[in-house]
């Protein structure tokens, strides 16, 4: 580590965890240098990097003595952020993420208003910002009217920023009262997804909040190396949240206040990651979400505001206590017969008494396992009769009915028993 002498204490600490981000820093660190502040602490925290990172950060603290620069072996985000936090010196903090930038009067603008009104946390909105394959920026989507202007509040009294983005780097933190509080990003998993603990400790614990309307951070959606766009790492979703609850059982009540606030966005958060992992981790990620939803009370849910109706009912469906039962049955179910389509989404896979075949349409069949399979077997056959396509499983045709309601539900029958229920999201 090397560290420049400071003289006196720095109104405000501007730690920036850095892993494998050469192609982003110097902008990131030119917005920090540039700061209107100048009585700054510049904690440039290198975390293992295996490109230029580590070079270009000790050419920064060679040429101004506000940056200290650290190296570390590789831990994650949350143990560089806590490195940083344990050296910081400032009468307040802030992180930057090294692929995003701030705007020149962000730490003068939240000091301002941390000293006016003495509080514990400064928060505000931030820009999302692209630059592939085009440049600009937007203003997220909860800028305005979710906090009183000009006064101070505890988030018990205005609990909607817990509802939306985390965004931890945009706030400023009363430096004691992270220490005295031990409130340290989560670094477990490295740090993933982190941000939510952090959040929520800091909102939850801080006694005035200051919420600023002008956004001042610029939040970069277009890193292809950033943890959002990693696909095989369904658990840390699941991980943070089963850390939260062990913070909010120490508080419980505190917890009863924001339980509703803490659904919905533990509700979205789900479903987002089921969004973003590989379709083969789908229904591992569904029976987590169970087994998350079933600790919730539900009658909160039910009369909450901020849920919709269609998430209400998606919450009861994956609440229910049979859920793992029905989902037992519907494997069963499909794997005496069922058709899907393959991940690559170019074929569609027929499962028939555990044998799956595939093809690019009915009459084109790609797998020649599954040719011969056909040719030698009455196990499954594909007929067209009156120009009609009848699948028959030992000869026994099953029998299909359509209808239209949202969309096309189509039921597939054998011996009069129910084989499957498919809707046009499964083609």
């Amino acid at each position: 580590m090397k560290r420049n002498t400071v003289k006196v204490q720095p109104k405000v600490s501007v730690i920036v965890p850095i892993y494998g981000v050469e192609k982003y820093l110097h902008q990131c660190v030119d917005s920090i240098l540039a700061q209107t502040l100048k009585d700054i602490e510049i904690i440039l925290v290198d975390d293992g990097s295996k490109d230029k990172c580590p070079q270009i950060i000790d050419e920064y603290a060679n040429k101004d003595k506000r940056i200290v620069a650290v190296h570390q072996p590789n831990g994650g985000y949350g143990r560089a952020v806590n490195h940083g936090i344990e050296l910081a010196t400032g009468e307040y903090m802030g992180i930057v993420e090294p692929d995003d930038w701030i705007e020149p009067d962000m730490y003068e603008t939240l000091y301002k208003h941390a000293k006016q009104y003495d509080v514990d946390v400064v928060k505000g909105p931030y820009n999302d910002y692209f630059d592939n394959p085009r440049v600009y920026r937007k203003l997220c989507d909860h800028a305005h009217n979710i906090c009183p202007e000009h006064n101070p509040f505890n988030i018990y009294e205005y609990p909607m920023p817990l509802q939306h983005h985390a965004s931890i780097w945009t706030g400023l933190y009363r430096l004691k009262f992270i220490k005295d509080n031990g409130i340290q990003v989560l670094e477990k998993n490295k740090g993933r997804y982190a941000d939510q603990n952090w959040r929520y400790e800091t909102l939850m614990l801080a006694k005035n909040i200051y919420w600023e309307n002008q956004p001042f951070y610029n939040y970069r959606l277009t890193n292809e190396n950033a943890s959002s766009f990693k696909k095989n790492n369904p658990d840390d979703v699941f991980d943070i949240y089963e850390e939260l609850y062990k913070f909010l059982k120490k508080h419980p009540q505190e917890f009863e206040q924001i339980k509703e606030h803490l659904y919905i966005e533990i509700y979205r958060h789900m479903f987002w990651n089921l969004s973003r992992v590989d379709q083969k981790y789908s229904q591992y990620c569904l029976n987590r979400i169970h087994n998350v939803f079933n600790e919730m009370d539900v009658d909160i849910v039910k009369k909450s505001k901020f849920f919709s109706e269609d998430e209400k009912k998606m919450f009861i469906k994956l609440s229910d206590k049979n859920y793992a039962m029905k989902v037992a049955l519907k494997k069963l179910q499909d794997n005496i017969f069922s058709i899907k389509k393959s991940s690559s989404r170019r074929h569609k896979i027929l499962t028939v008494l555990g044998i799956k075949f595939k093809w690019k349409n009915a009459d084109d069949y790609t797998n020649k396992y599954s040719m011969k399979l056909l040719f030698f077997f009455p196990l499954f056959s594909l007929v067209q009769i009156n120009g009609r396509r009848i699948y028959k499983i030992f000869g026994i045709p099953v029998l299909k009915k359509r209808k239209m309601a949202n969309g096309i539900t189509t039921k597939y029958y054998l011996l009069g028993l129910p084989l499957l229920k498919v809707s046009r999201k499964d083609y």
